[in-house]
Order: C-alpha cells, then structure tokens, then sequence
C-alpha cells in the first residue's frame, strides 16, 4: 500500500507539467446584456454565437492566444443571439454566428464571418492579432516621430506623441516602456 502513495505525487507532477504543456486557456468572456454599456478597453472583440449551446461548445473559450490579446487590454464580450437591438447596432443580423472587432471609440476594425455556420477559432485569433500588429506599427512610427521631433529641438511635441504612446501601453507594452524611459529622461512624469 505504500508505494500508492510515493508515486502520486509524481503522478501529481506529471499532470501538473502536462497541463502547463496544454495549448489551451480559458477566455474570459463576460455576457452582455442589452443594456449593458461596452468595457472601457483599447479593443473590444464581441462574439455573437447562434445559440447557448454553440456558446458552451465552442473552442472560442479555451483559445490560448485570445486568452493572451485579453491581457493586452482586449475585452472580450459575448452578445446573446437573443439581444435582436445589440445584433442590429453591430449590422449583424442574419450573420450568426460573428465576431466583430471595434475600438474604444466603437469604431469597427474588423468582422470574422461564420462558414457554413461555423465561427472558425483560427480566423478570430488572425483577427485580433493582426489588428494588434497595425497598432504596434502605429505605435512604433508615433516612437520614431517623437524621436525626430526631440532631435529638432521640438521636446513639448516629443513630450506629447510619447505620453500618447505611454497611454496605449496596454496594448503595446515595450513601446509603452520605451515612451515612460524617454519621458523620464526629459524629466516629465
């Protein structure tokens, strides 16, 4: 009886690196409801499912890298298919299910179609990612401006683009603490 007990914990070990190893992760997908007002975050994803059924199935809440764009200020929210005012305000109706991309400010960035019914978990994570690539370009060229404008002699416009890009960094982490190190360097907190 004893060995029993000497080789669980390696049977424990086991799965815990097992499970470290797993290409899965819970999204945290939070429910809307119809007069709940959109999270205040740099990307909004909504996913907007056919049915509860499709929603408790489907591999869009245990996709690894749309856990990690979550931690990138990326909020995730699911519209119920019953919420008819929420479907037409994102121009959707009759495409369930879909997942749309927007800004903070609602503009749309960008709109993952279902094929034949299917919301396909690849196309929705190339969506998210490539959105956060344009950004990170974005973000990369306001670096190179500010730059430009520090070596002109232009620092309060320095000073700007650089709290604007220390502003997105959330969404864009190493340029964030590019702008906070440059910011420090002309003394401005």
């Amino acid at each position: 009886m004893e060995w029993r007990f000497r080789l669980a914990p390696i049977g424990l070990a086991a799965l815990a690196v097992a499970a470290m190893d797993s290409p899965s992760a819970f999204v945290p997908w939070k429910i809307v409801g119809a007069s709940d007002p959109p999270a205040k975050a740099s990307l909004l994803l909504y996913w907007i499912p056919v049915s509860a059924d499709e929603f408790k199935h489907s591999a869009l809440l245990t996709s690894r890298p749309l856990a990690t764009y979550a931690s990138q200020c990326v909020a995730m929210q699911v519209i119920r298919s019953e919420d008819a005012e929420a479907i037409e305000k994102l121009r959707a109706t009759g495409e369930l299910p879909t997942a749309i991309l927007l800004r903070l400010d609602q503009t749309e960035l960008a709109r993952v179609h279902n094929d034949r019914g299917i919301l396909a978990v690849t196309a929705v994570e190339t969506m998210v990612r490539d959105a956060l690539r344009v950004r990170e370009t974005e973000v990369g060229a306001q670096l190179d401006e500010a730059a430009r404008k520090l070596d002109h002699g232009e620092r309060d416009a320095a000073v700007s683009l650089y709290r604007i890009v220390y502003q997105q960094r959330c969404l864009c982490p190493r340029a964030g603490r590019e702008a906070q190190r440059a910011l420090k360097r002309l003394g401005v907190e």
